[in-house]
Protein backbone atom coordinates (compact mmCIF):
# COMPACT_ATOMS: atom_id res chain seq x y z
CA UNK A 1 0.00 0.00 0.00
CA UNK A 2 1.37 3.41 -0.97
CA UNK A 3 0.26 6.95 -1.69
CA UNK A 4 -0.10 6.02 -5.34
CA UNK A 5 -3.14 3.90 -4.37
CA UNK A 6 -5.10 7.00 -3.41
CA UNK A 7 -7.98 7.86 -5.73
CA UNK A 8 -10.08 10.90 -6.51
CA UNK A 9 -13.03 9.33 -4.69
CA UNK A 10 -10.97 8.73 -1.53
CA UNK A 11 -9.75 12.35 -1.51
CA UNK A 12 -13.35 13.59 -1.78
CA UNK A 13 -14.40 11.21 1.03
CA UNK A 14 -11.64 12.62 3.24
CA UNK A 15 -12.80 16.17 2.46
CA UNK A 16 -16.36 15.22 3.42
CA UNK A 17 -15.12 13.91 6.78
CA UNK A 18 -13.08 17.10 7.27
CA UNK A 19 -16.26 19.14 6.73
CA UNK A 20 -18.21 16.97 9.15
CA UNK A 21 -15.66 16.95 11.97
CA UNK A 22 -14.21 20.41 11.48
CA UNK A 23 -10.54 21.21 11.09
CA UNK A 24 -9.45 20.82 14.73
CA UNK A 25 -11.07 17.42 15.33
CA UNK A 26 -10.01 16.10 11.94
CA UNK A 27 -6.34 16.98 12.45
CA UNK A 28 -6.38 15.56 15.96
CA UNK A 29 -7.97 12.29 14.78
CA UNK A 30 -5.28 11.67 12.16
CA UNK A 31 -2.35 13.13 14.09
CA UNK A 32 -1.46 15.96 11.71
CA UNK A 33 -0.64 19.58 12.33
CA UNK A 34 -2.03 22.46 10.32
CA UNK A 35 -0.50 22.95 6.86
CA UNK A 36 1.91 25.85 6.85
CA UNK A 37 2.19 26.46 3.12
CA UNK A 38 0.17 24.21 0.80
CA UNK A 39 -3.58 23.71 0.93
CA UNK A 40 -6.02 21.73 -1.19
CA UNK A 41 -8.74 23.94 -2.72
CA UNK A 42 -11.93 21.92 -3.29
CA UNK A 43 -15.43 23.31 -3.90
CA UNK A 44 -14.32 26.75 -2.73
CA UNK A 45 -12.91 25.49 0.58
CA UNK A 46 -9.34 25.09 1.78
CA UNK A 47 -8.09 21.83 3.35
CA UNK A 48 -4.81 20.83 4.98
CA UNK A 49 -3.21 18.95 2.09
CA UNK A 50 -1.04 16.39 3.90
CA UNK A 51 -3.77 15.50 6.40
CA UNK A 52 -6.30 14.99 3.60
CA UNK A 53 -3.94 12.69 1.72
CA UNK A 54 -3.22 10.68 4.86
CA UNK A 55 -6.92 10.28 5.70
CA UNK A 56 -7.79 9.49 2.07
CA UNK A 57 -5.58 6.39 2.19
CA UNK A 58 -8.10 4.84 4.59
CA UNK A 59 -10.91 5.42 2.13
CA UNK A 60 -9.28 3.62 -0.81
CA UNK A 61 -10.97 0.30 -0.01
CA UNK A 62 -10.92 -2.82 2.23
CA UNK A 63 -7.60 -3.38 3.92
CA UNK A 64 -6.43 0.22 3.54
CA UNK A 65 -5.79 2.25 6.68
CA UNK A 66 -5.28 5.99 7.17
CA UNK A 67 -1.72 7.27 7.26
CA UNK A 68 -0.79 9.60 10.10
CA UNK A 69 2.03 12.10 10.28
CA UNK A 70 4.50 9.43 11.45
CA UNK A 71 3.88 6.72 8.85
CA UNK A 72 3.12 9.03 5.92
CA UNK A 73 6.13 9.03 3.60
CA UNK A 74 7.41 11.77 1.39
CA UNK A 75 6.38 14.79 3.42
CA UNK A 76 4.45 17.82 2.18
CA UNK A 77 5.92 17.70 -1.32
CA UNK A 78 4.75 14.14 -1.92
CA UNK A 79 1.20 14.97 -0.73
CA UNK A 80 1.08 17.90 -3.16
CA UNK A 81 2.28 15.65 -5.99
CA UNK A 82 -0.49 13.09 -5.24
CA UNK A 83 -3.18 15.78 -5.28
CA UNK A 84 -1.94 17.41 -8.48
CA UNK A 85 -1.66 14.02 -10.24
CA UNK A 86 -5.34 13.52 -9.46
CA UNK A 87 -6.02 16.97 -10.98
CA UNK A 88 -6.90 18.67 -7.68
CA UNK A 89 -5.92 22.32 -7.19
CA UNK A 90 -3.24 23.02 -4.59
CA UNK A 91 -2.79 26.61 -3.41
CA UNK A 92 0.36 28.04 -1.89
CA UNK A 93 -0.14 30.39 1.08
CA UNK A 94 -3.93 30.82 0.79
CA UNK A 95 -5.73 33.67 2.60
CA UNK A 96 -6.46 32.97 6.28
CA UNK A 97 -9.62 30.99 6.97
CA UNK A 98 -10.08 32.81 10.28
CA UNK A 99 -9.17 36.23 11.57
CA UNK A 100 -6.41 36.68 14.16
CA UNK A 101 -7.11 37.59 17.78
CA UNK A 102 -7.35 41.30 18.48
CA UNK A 103 -4.14 43.08 19.42
CA UNK A 104 -3.83 45.38 22.43
CA UNK A 105 -3.88 48.53 20.28
CA UNK A 106 -7.06 47.41 18.52
CA UNK A 107 -8.67 46.68 21.88
CA UNK A 108 -7.73 50.12 23.18
CA UNK A 109 -9.63 51.80 20.34
CA UNK A 110 -12.60 49.45 20.77
CA UNK A 111 -12.72 49.91 24.55
CA UNK A 112 -12.46 53.71 24.34
CA UNK A 113 -15.36 53.68 21.85
CA UNK A 114 -17.38 51.30 24.04
CA UNK A 115 -16.98 53.38 27.19
CA UNK A 116 -17.84 56.56 25.29
CA UNK A 117 -21.10 55.15 23.96
CA UNK A 118 -22.29 52.50 26.47
CA UNK A 119 -24.95 51.42 27.08
CA UNK A 120 -26.20 52.53 23.63
CA UNK A 121 -23.65 51.18 21.17
CA UNK A 122 -24.12 52.59 17.63
CA UNK A 123 -25.46 50.12 15.09
CA UNK A 124 -23.42 48.25 12.48
CA UNK A 125 -24.57 50.64 9.73
CA UNK A 126 -23.85 53.85 11.64
CA UNK A 127 -21.08 56.23 10.62
CA UNK A 128 -19.38 56.20 14.06
CA UNK A 129 -19.04 52.41 14.02
CA UNK A 130 -17.89 52.33 10.39
CA UNK A 131 -15.24 54.95 11.22
CA UNK A 132 -14.11 52.86 14.20
CA UNK A 133 -13.78 49.79 11.97
CA UNK A 134 -11.59 51.81 9.58
CA UNK A 135 -9.34 52.89 12.48
CA UNK A 136 -9.04 49.37 13.85
CA UNK A 137 -8.28 47.92 10.42
CA UNK A 138 -5.55 50.54 9.97
CA UNK A 139 -4.08 49.63 13.35
CA UNK A 140 -4.07 45.95 12.41
CA UNK A 141 -2.36 46.60 9.06
CA UNK A 142 0.32 48.69 10.79
CA UNK A 143 1.04 45.67 13.01
CA UNK A 144 1.26 43.27 10.08
CA UNK A 145 -2.06 41.54 10.84
CA UNK A 146 -4.34 40.26 8.11
CA UNK A 147 -7.35 38.00 7.76
CA UNK A 148 -10.11 36.86 5.46
CA UNK A 149 -12.67 39.01 3.65
CA UNK A 150 -14.48 39.78 6.93
CA UNK A 151 -11.31 41.09 8.59
CA UNK A 152 -12.27 43.84 11.09
CA UNK A 153 -15.36 44.81 9.09
CA UNK A 154 -18.20 46.72 10.82
CA UNK A 155 -20.06 43.49 11.64
CA UNK A 156 -16.98 41.99 13.27
CA UNK A 157 -16.15 45.18 15.16
CA UNK A 158 -19.73 45.40 16.44
CA UNK A 159 -19.53 41.78 17.65
CA UNK A 160 -16.30 42.59 19.52
CA UNK A 161 -18.03 45.54 21.23
CA UNK A 162 -20.81 43.18 22.30
CA UNK A 163 -18.17 40.82 23.70
CA UNK A 164 -16.66 43.64 25.77
CA UNK A 165 -19.89 43.82 27.74
CA UNK A 166 -18.73 40.80 29.75
CA UNK A 167 -16.14 43.07 31.41
CA UNK A 168 -18.65 45.89 32.09
CA UNK A 169 -19.89 45.86 35.70
CA UNK A 170 -22.82 48.09 34.72
CA UNK A 171 -24.07 45.65 32.09
CA UNK A 172 -26.64 43.29 33.54
CA UNK A 173 -26.37 40.57 30.88
CA UNK A 174 -23.46 38.19 30.31
CA UNK A 175 -22.06 39.52 27.02
CA UNK A 176 -21.12 37.55 23.92
CA UNK A 177 -18.32 35.04 24.37
CA UNK A 178 -18.63 35.32 28.16
CA UNK A 179 -17.01 31.93 28.67
CA UNK A 180 -13.76 33.14 27.08
CA UNK A 181 -11.91 35.80 29.05
CA UNK A 182 -8.68 37.10 27.53
CA UNK A 183 -6.17 38.64 29.93
CA UNK A 184 -5.29 41.41 27.47
CA UNK A 185 -8.98 42.35 27.05
CA UNK A 186 -9.51 42.55 30.81
CA UNK A 187 -6.30 44.54 31.26
CA UNK A 188 -7.31 47.11 28.62
CA UNK A 189 -10.91 47.38 29.83
CA UNK A 190 -9.76 48.15 33.38
CA UNK A 191 -7.13 50.75 32.43
CA UNK A 192 -7.49 54.09 34.25
CA UNK A 193 -9.60 56.39 32.12
CA UNK A 194 -6.86 58.95 31.49
CA UNK A 195 -4.37 56.24 30.50
CA UNK A 196 -6.88 54.70 28.08
CA UNK A 197 -7.66 58.08 26.53
CA UNK A 198 -3.99 58.96 26.02
CA UNK A 199 -3.26 55.53 24.53
CA UNK A 200 -6.14 55.90 22.04
CA UNK A 201 -4.92 59.40 21.16
CA UNK A 202 -1.41 58.09 20.49
CA UNK A 203 -2.73 55.27 18.27
CA UNK A 204 -4.80 57.71 16.21
CA UNK A 205 -1.75 59.92 15.72
CA UNK A 206 0.19 56.91 14.45
CA UNK A 207 -2.66 55.98 12.09
CA UNK A 208 -2.63 59.52 10.68
CA UNK A 209 1.13 59.42 10.17
CA UNK A 210 0.85 55.99 8.52
CA UNK A 211 -1.75 57.24 6.05
CA UNK A 212 0.11 60.48 5.33
CA UNK A 213 3.23 58.46 4.48
CA UNK A 214 1.29 56.49 1.87
CA UNK A 215 0.22 53.53 3.97
CA UNK A 216 -2.68 51.62 2.43
CA UNK A 217 -5.61 50.26 4.46
CA UNK A 218 -8.18 47.94 2.82
CA UNK A 219 -11.54 49.64 2.58
CA UNK A 220 -14.66 47.80 3.69
CA UNK A 221 -18.05 48.99 2.58
CA UNK A 222 -20.54 50.16 5.17
CA UNK A 223 -23.26 47.48 5.64
CA UNK A 224 -26.32 48.33 3.61
CA UNK A 225 -29.59 49.18 5.39
CA UNK A 226 -32.49 46.72 5.18
CA UNK A 227 -34.84 49.20 3.54
CA UNK A 228 -34.83 48.86 -0.25
CA UNK A 229 -35.64 52.57 -0.64
CA UNK A 230 -32.66 53.56 1.53
CA UNK A 231 -30.37 51.32 -0.53
CA UNK A 232 -31.64 52.99 -3.71
CA UNK A 233 -31.03 56.46 -2.25
CA UNK A 234 -27.48 55.52 -1.25
CA UNK A 235 -26.79 54.17 -4.75
CA UNK A 236 -28.25 57.23 -6.47
CA UNK A 237 -26.02 59.55 -8.51
CA UNK A 238 -27.82 62.55 -6.95
CA UNK A 239 -26.03 63.99 -3.87
CA UNK A 240 -29.33 65.18 -2.36
CA UNK A 241 -30.68 61.62 -2.33
CA UNK A 242 -27.43 60.28 -0.85
CA UNK A 243 -27.70 62.85 1.95
CA UNK A 244 -31.36 61.98 2.56
CA UNK A 245 -30.40 58.32 3.01
CA UNK A 246 -27.70 59.29 5.52
CA UNK A 247 -30.20 61.43 7.45
CA UNK A 248 -32.75 58.63 7.66
CA UNK A 249 -30.13 56.04 8.67
CA UNK A 250 -28.82 58.35 11.42
CA UNK A 251 -32.38 58.96 12.61
CA UNK A 252 -32.90 55.22 12.90
CA UNK A 253 -29.74 54.89 14.99
CA UNK A 254 -30.77 57.76 17.25
CA UNK A 255 -34.24 56.33 17.82
CA UNK A 256 -32.70 52.96 18.59
CA UNK A 257 -30.34 54.59 21.11
CA UNK A 258 -33.34 56.25 22.77
CA UNK A 259 -35.08 52.90 23.10
CA UNK A 260 -37.67 53.79 20.46
CA UNK A 261 -38.83 51.71 17.53
CA UNK A 262 -36.45 52.71 14.69
CA UNK A 263 -39.09 52.60 11.97
CA UNK A 264 -39.45 55.21 9.25
CA UNK A 265 -43.22 54.95 8.91
CA UNK A 266 -44.61 55.92 5.52
CA UNK A 267 -41.53 57.94 4.57
CA UNK A 268 -39.94 55.35 2.23
CA UNK A 269 -43.20 54.80 0.31
CA UNK A 270 -43.77 58.57 0.05
CA UNK A 271 -40.24 59.08 -1.27
CA UNK A 272 -40.75 56.39 -3.89
CA UNK A 273 -44.15 57.78 -4.88
CA UNK A 274 -43.43 61.52 -4.96
CA UNK A 275 -39.63 61.82 -5.04
CA UNK A 276 -37.10 63.01 -2.45
CA UNK A 277 -37.33 66.75 -3.19
CA UNK A 278 -41.14 66.79 -2.91
CA UNK A 279 -41.17 64.93 0.43
CA UNK A 280 -38.42 67.11 1.95
CA UNK A 281 -40.12 70.34 0.86
CA UNK A 282 -43.50 69.22 2.20
CA UNK A 283 -42.05 68.26 5.59
CA UNK A 284 -40.11 71.50 6.00
CA UNK A 285 -43.07 73.66 4.93
CA UNK A 286 -45.36 71.96 7.46
CA UNK A 287 -42.68 71.99 10.20
CA UNK A 288 -43.17 68.23 10.43
CA UNK A 289 -39.72 67.04 9.40
CA UNK A 290 -39.48 64.73 12.41
CA UNK A 291 -36.28 66.34 13.64
CA UNK A 292 -37.72 67.08 17.09
CA UNK A 293 -37.92 63.33 17.71
CA UNK A 294 -34.24 62.75 17.06
CA UNK A 295 -32.55 66.09 17.69
CA UNK A 296 -29.48 64.42 19.19
CA UNK A 297 -28.52 63.07 15.76
CA UNK A 298 -27.74 66.54 14.37
CA UNK A 299 -29.17 65.51 10.99
CA UNK A 300 -32.21 67.10 9.39
CA UNK A 301 -34.28 67.70 6.27
CA UNK A 302 -33.66 71.38 6.92
CA UNK A 303 -29.92 70.89 6.47
CA UNK A 304 -30.57 69.15 3.14
CA UNK A 305 -32.61 72.17 2.00
CA UNK A 306 -29.82 74.59 2.93
CA UNK A 307 -27.12 72.41 1.32
CA UNK A 308 -29.13 72.09 -1.91
CA UNK A 309 -30.93 75.46 -1.84
CA UNK A 310 -31.08 75.72 -5.64
CA UNK A 311 -33.64 72.89 -5.70
CA UNK A 312 -36.13 74.53 -3.32
CA UNK A 313 -38.25 77.74 -3.29
CA UNK A 314 -36.73 80.70 -1.40
CA UNK A 315 -39.38 80.67 1.34
CA UNK A 316 -38.63 77.01 2.07
CA UNK A 317 -34.90 77.78 2.30
CA UNK A 318 -35.57 80.66 4.75
CA UNK A 319 -37.80 78.41 6.88
CA UNK A 320 -35.08 75.78 6.94
CA UNK A 321 -32.41 78.30 8.01
CA UNK A 322 -34.57 79.57 10.87
CA UNK A 323 -35.30 76.07 12.09
CA UNK A 324 -31.61 75.11 11.91
CA UNK A 325 -30.81 78.04 14.20
CA UNK A 326 -33.39 76.71 16.68
CA UNK A 327 -32.02 73.18 16.34
CA UNK A 328 -28.51 74.42 17.08
CA UNK A 329 -29.79 76.14 20.20
CA UNK A 330 -31.40 72.87 21.35
CA UNK A 331 -28.41 70.69 20.48
CA UNK A 332 -26.99 68.83 23.54
CA UNK A 333 -23.53 69.87 24.69
CA UNK A 334 -20.83 68.73 27.10
CA UNK A 335 -19.59 72.29 27.68
CA UNK A 336 -20.94 73.81 30.91
CA UNK A 337 -20.63 77.43 29.74
CA UNK A 338 -22.35 76.63 26.46
CA UNK A 339 -25.07 74.71 28.32
CA UNK A 340 -25.74 77.73 30.53
CA UNK A 341 -25.89 80.13 27.56
CA UNK A 342 -28.23 77.84 25.64
CA UNK A 343 -30.46 77.37 28.69
CA UNK A 344 -30.76 81.12 29.16
CA UNK A 345 -31.62 81.62 25.48
CA UNK A 346 -34.24 78.86 25.52
CA UNK A 347 -35.87 80.33 28.66
CA UNK A 348 -36.37 83.55 26.68
CA UNK A 349 -38.23 81.54 24.02
CA UNK A 350 -41.38 80.17 25.75
CA UNK A 351 -42.55 78.54 22.51
CA UNK A 352 -39.60 76.13 22.73
CA UNK A 353 -40.87 74.87 26.11
CA UNK A 354 -44.56 74.46 25.33
CA UNK A 355 -44.08 70.69 25.72
CA UNK A 356 -41.64 68.76 27.94
CA UNK A 357 -38.57 67.89 25.84
CA UNK A 358 -37.83 64.19 25.34
CA UNK A 359 -34.29 64.56 26.65
CA UNK A 360 -31.99 61.56 26.39
CA UNK A 361 -32.47 58.30 28.32
CA UNK A 362 -28.79 57.45 27.73
CA UNK A 363 -26.75 60.67 27.55
CA UNK A 364 -23.54 60.29 25.61
CA UNK A 365 -20.27 60.27 27.53
CA UNK A 366 -17.18 62.08 26.33
CA UNK A 367 -13.80 60.94 27.63
CA UNK A 368 -11.58 63.93 28.41
CA UNK A 369 -9.32 64.38 31.44
CA UNK A 370 -12.41 63.07 33.21
CA UNK A 371 -15.79 61.87 32.01
CA UNK A 372 -18.23 64.57 30.94
CA UNK A 373 -21.76 64.11 29.67
CA UNK A 374 -23.52 65.59 26.68
CA UNK A 375 -26.64 67.27 28.10
CA UNK A 376 -29.81 68.70 26.58
CA UNK A 377 -30.21 72.45 27.28
CA UNK A 378 -33.97 72.16 26.80
CA UNK A 379 -34.17 69.74 29.74
CA UNK A 380 -32.31 72.24 31.95
CA UNK A 381 -34.50 75.13 30.74
CA UNK A 382 -37.75 73.21 31.20
CA UNK A 383 -36.72 72.13 34.71
CA UNK A 384 -35.89 75.74 35.67
CA UNK A 385 -39.17 76.96 34.21
CA UNK A 386 -41.12 74.30 36.09
CA UNK A 387 -39.54 75.31 39.42
CA UNK A 388 -40.30 79.00 38.80
CA UNK A 389 -37.58 80.18 41.19
CA UNK A 390 -38.55 77.81 44.03
CA UNK A 391 -36.33 74.91 45.16
CA UNK A 392 -38.12 71.67 44.32
CA UNK A 393 -36.81 70.00 47.49
CA UNK A 394 -37.04 72.53 50.36
CA UNK A 395 -39.79 74.54 48.63
CA UNK A 396 -38.01 77.82 49.46
CA UNK A 397 -37.30 80.66 47.04
CA UNK A 398 -33.90 80.71 45.36
CA UNK A 399 -31.32 82.19 47.79
CA UNK A 400 -30.26 84.92 45.35
CA UNK A 401 -30.81 86.13 41.80
CA UNK A 402 -28.64 86.00 38.71
CA UNK A 403 -27.66 89.22 36.93
CA UNK A 404 -30.64 88.75 34.59
CA UNK A 405 -33.03 88.68 37.56
CA UNK A 406 -33.89 84.96 37.51
CA UNK A 407 -33.62 82.94 40.71
CA UNK A 408 -30.43 80.91 41.08
CA UNK A 409 -31.23 77.19 41.20
CA UNK A 410 -29.01 74.29 40.18
CA UNK A 411 -30.07 71.28 38.09
CA UNK A 412 -29.77 67.96 39.92
CA UNK A 413 -30.09 64.47 38.39
CA UNK A 414 -31.90 62.24 40.88
CA UNK A 415 -30.28 59.11 39.47
CA UNK A 416 -26.78 60.39 38.61
CA UNK A 417 -25.67 60.27 34.99
CA UNK A 418 -22.57 58.37 36.12
CA UNK A 419 -24.87 55.59 37.37
CA UNK A 420 -26.76 55.40 34.09
CA UNK A 421 -29.41 58.00 34.94
CA UNK A 422 -31.29 59.61 32.04
CA UNK A 423 -31.02 63.28 31.07
CA UNK A 424 -34.80 63.82 31.13
CA UNK A 425 -37.20 66.20 32.88
CA UNK A 426 -38.47 63.27 34.98
CA UNK A 427 -34.98 62.67 36.38
CA UNK A 428 -34.05 66.36 36.86
CA UNK A 429 -34.93 68.83 39.59
CA UNK A 430 -34.12 72.50 40.14
CA UNK A 431 -32.75 72.85 43.67
CA UNK A 432 -31.01 75.49 45.75
CA UNK A 433 -27.23 75.11 46.32
CA UNK A 434 -27.74 73.97 49.92
CA UNK A 435 -30.16 71.20 48.94
CA UNK A 436 -27.92 70.23 46.03
CA UNK A 437 -25.00 69.67 48.42
CA UNK A 438 -27.25 67.73 50.78
CA UNK A 439 -28.52 65.48 47.99
CA UNK A 440 -24.92 64.50 47.22
CA UNK A 441 -23.27 64.50 50.64
CA UNK A 442 -25.74 64.41 53.59
CA UNK A 443 -25.91 61.30 55.74
CA UNK A 444 -29.62 61.00 54.87
CA UNK A 445 -29.18 61.74 51.15
CA UNK A 446 -31.16 58.63 50.15
CA UNK A 447 -34.14 59.84 52.16
CA UNK A 448 -33.89 63.33 50.65
CA UNK A 449 -33.81 61.78 47.17
CA UNK A 450 -37.02 59.88 47.91
CA UNK A 451 -38.71 63.09 49.10
CA UNK A 452 -37.63 64.84 45.92
CA UNK A 453 -38.86 61.96 43.75
CA UNK A 454 -42.25 62.08 45.44
CA UNK A 455 -42.57 65.84 44.91
CA UNK A 456 -41.57 65.56 41.27
CA UNK A 457 -44.04 62.75 40.65
CA UNK A 458 -46.82 65.14 41.70
CA UNK A 459 -45.71 67.82 39.21
CA UNK A 460 -44.19 66.07 36.18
Amino acid sequence: MSLSDITTASIIAACDEYDELGKTRFLKKYGFGSSKKYHLLHNGKYYDSKAIVGAAHGYVGPGFVPLNAKNSSGGQGRAVQVLENLRFEVVENPPPTRNPDWSRDELILATEFYLRHAPSIPSKTSKPLTALADEIRATAVMQGLSGNDTFRNPNGVYMKLMELRKYDENYKGIGLGHERVRDVELEVFTLPERELLLAAYDIRNRIQAFRESGGQVPKVERPLPKSEVLRELLASDKPLENQLAEVLIDWQDTKRDFGRFPGLGREPSQIRKHGAVHVIEKRVRSRASGFDEVSASGKSYEQIVVDHFEQFPNEVVETAKKRLADFDLAMPTDNRDELEKKTKAILSRPEMLSEPPAGNPSPKKELALGTVYVRDPRVVAYTQQRANGVCELCQQKAPFRRPDGTGYLETHHILPLAEGGPDTVENCAAVCPNCHRALHSANDKEGLAEVLKKRLSDTV
